[in-house]
């Protein structure tokens, strides 16, 4: 990775960090840790999902698909995160993560739900980048990984860590939902700015 493109991928890793703690909260306004990290893995995954080379416009959206690709993308975004996480002094690795925590149960959204919240964002987001969506569900992962430490004291990040990986194999295994075209429009402003400020 160039110098240019790992300063891309740092801004987006904070942009989407920055978007999971802001979009992501409960109707009193706080944070919830499982609601946060899983949400970020399910954005991870559903843009791993986006740049498949597989035709899924005759599939429902939100129906379960696997595919090579799917396991080949989880590896890689697994990768990102355990290699962020030693970096935050997590030093993890799989066979760490509590599989008790591996369910989506312990979100407060939907799956839906958190893919209105989030994606359209960041969609806009990288209409301003020059990242593709591979690296930017990379750099999605790498933000998972910052919510892990963030919560910590609330969630171990052995626990946290398995609930991001049930995050990834949901969004990679699920056909993306269309996105409205007012979702858009009411994001590309905000989305604009939020890059211009990640990058100076």
């Amino acid at each position: 990775m160039t110098s240019t493109a790992y300063k891309h991928f740092i801004a987006a890793s904070a942009h989407l960090h920055r978007l999971v703690r802001a979009q992501l909260v409960g109707d009193d306004g706080l944070p919830h840790a499982p609601t946060q990290i899983l949400g970020a893995a399910r954005l991870a995954g559903l843009l791993m999902f986006r740049g498949f080379r597989v035709d899924s416009s005759a599939l429902a959206p939100g129906m379960r698909m696997l595919s090579d690709e799917a396991r080949h993308g989880g590896l890689r975004l697994r990768d990102a995160l355990f290699a962020t996480l030693r970096q935050l002094g997590h030093p993890l690795v799989s066979d760490d993560l509590d599989p008790h925590c591996m369910t989506p149960a312990l979100s407060r959204l939907a799956f839906v739900e958190v893919h209105e919240r989030l994606t359209p964002s960041t969609l806009a987001y990288l209409e301003q980048s020059p990242m593709g969506v591979r690296n930017a569900a990379l750099a999605a992962a790498a933000a998972c990984a910052g919510l892990v430490h963030d919560h910590a004291a609330a969630l171990p990040a052995h626990q946290a860590a398995a609930l991001a990986c049930c995050g990834f194999d949901e969004g990679l295994t699920t056909v993306p939902w269309p996105l409205r075209p007012a979702q858009l429009v009411a994001t590309r402003g905000w989305a604009a700015t939020a890059h211009i400020r990640t990058m100076s």
